[in-house]
């Protein structure tokens, strides 16, 4: 299993995020327990859910303050801001969130359809670009298609090719 140093060595190789951001920001989800903590001793493990989580943070370019709320924010993002949850049984489709999507790309890089993530940092929204158009992730109950707040939109694009080649430096074979 990878530590935490060789994750923070890969997204900044592979994805261009500086090194002392990177280690801030997974201080701060350890400290928030959005990652698990190592033991006295131990360094932190990187399991592929938390090597999302951290690309999230890194990416959305939150103060180091509320990094840890809008990585969870960001996570649980749903298509088009629409809730699933109110729908009848019947006719609910699986929820899907942009952790889930980020996690998919992550585990399995060959077989995803994202050719880009772009994270805004101006408001909570994921954006997946596949080759196919664009899939935005809002919050829950968030007006698709509308600019969801009164700010400029200021995004980190990241391609999906180097979130792959990151993972697969970390993961390999021991997935």
């Amino acid at each position: 299993m990878p530590n935490l140093a060789s994750a923070v060595a890969a997204l900044h190789d592979y994805c261009g995020f500086p090194a002392a951001r990177v280690r801030t920001d997974a201080r701060r989800l350890i400290e928030d327990k959005l990652i698990e903590p190592g033991a006295p001793g131990v360094a932190v493990e990187i399991n592929p859910a938390d090597f999302a989580l951290l690309l999230l943070a890194v990416a959305s370019g939150a103060p180091l303050r509320s990094v840890a709320d809008i990585t969870a924010s960001l996570a649980s993002c749903v298509p088009n801001g629409v809730d699933v949850g109110v729908m009848p049984e019947a006719i609910r489709p699986a929820k899907r969130t942009a952790f889930d999507l980020l996690h998919d790309l992550v585990w399995s890089p060959d077989n995803s359809p994202v050719t880009a993530i772009e994270v805004c940092e101006s408001w909570p929204e994921v954006t997946f670009h596949t080759r196919d158009g664009i899939v935005r992730f809002q919050p829950a109950g968030a007006l698709a298609g509308h600019w969801s707040g009164n700010k400029q939109r200021r995004a980190t694009t990241v391609p999906a090719s180097a979130i792959a080649l990151a993972a697969k430096h970390l993961f390999g074979d021991t997935k």
